[in-house]
């Protein structure tokens, strides 16, 4: 019977590392969510979010709802967007829920046309919802003081 309840302690304790979320797959979802922007991939994008997600972007004040979300990520997207992360990256992980948080360079197209660098700090909430991590808050702002 000790045999018995040894080995089932084996294969739960097994099973439980064996699901936990690394660090690495966490930050490969802040790397999707951007893939997706620079491809154009608006319907991709907006998978990636939670039906419930709380979004708060730069220049609006909130897109909660599915449609204000890819309203949002549609004018975004047009702007041809490339981010570069800092180094700064912040990985917290809570069981299902995990925390993405840092600041990153983002390289737009302004209203004349021209390429636009803006310096933007962002925080993404992630919750693993059948099997699948989902964006369920997001924050990004631009700084606030001028450099």
């Amino acid at each position: 019977m000790k045999l018995i309840v040894t080995l089932l302690l084996t294969v739960a304790s097994y099973t439980f590392v064996a699901a936990q979320t690394t660090p690495s797959e966490i930050s490969q979802l802040l790397t999707n969510w951007h893939n997706g922007l620079v491809k154009g991939d608006l319907e991709g994008v907006n998978a990636m979010y939670a039906s419930d997600a709380v979004f708060f972007p730069t220049f609006i004040n909130s897109a909660n709802t599915p449609e204000a979300r890819k309203a949002f990520l549609t004018t975004l997207i047009a702007k041809k967007p490339v981010a570069t992360v800092n180094n700064d990256q912040r990985i917290r992980i809570f069981g299902d829920v995990a925390t993405s948080s840092g600041t990153w360079m983002f390289d737009v197209n302004a209203a004349d046309g021209s390429r636009e660098k803006k310096p933007v700090r962002y925080l993404f909430v992630y919750e693993k919802r059948g099997g699948k991590w989902l964006i369920i808050e997001q924050h990004v702002s631009a700084f606030p003081e001028k450099k």
